[in-house]
């Protein structure tokens, strides 16, 4: 007697090579969605290809598997309604936008500082 695997709800890692472009049937294992349902993303704008899908088919990168496996975690939460889904993506995307943007301004803050400090030493000398 076997007993059948159970499937671990644990987080599982995804971190494929920085150029790594996956095919639609590929992506669909990796995120664990059917093909189908990815093309139902691709068509409400949910998830970007990385080639027109129609000269070239469906490939898709790292940052799509991650937002495919974002998807539907929050498809559990928001009832199936793509529509709400899609704003949480789109105003999550915008928050990561202005983080980054604050965390360059902060930096470069940072690099004026130390620099007048610098030549205020020196003209002081």
């Amino acid at each position: 007697m076997s007993i059948a695997p159970n499937r671990s709800l644990e987080i599982q890692l995804f971190e494929p090579p920085a150029n790594a472009v996956y095919t639609i049937d590929s992506a669909a294992d990796l995120a664990h969605v059917p093909r189908r349902t990815i093309a139902v993303y691709y068509k409400h704008g949910l998830v970007s290809s990385t080639v027109d899908p129609a000269r070239n088919g469906y490939y898709f990168d790292k940052e799509a598997i991650l937002t495919l496996r974002r998807i539907e975690d929050l498809r559990t939460v928001c009832r199936n309604n793509l529509a709400v889904v899609k704003m949480i993506l789109d105003l999550t995307n915008e928050v990561d936008r202005l983080n980054s943007k604050m965390r360059s301004l902060s930096q470069n803050s940072s690099m004026r500082k130390r620099s007048l400090k610098s030549n205020q030493r020196r003209k002081t000398k």
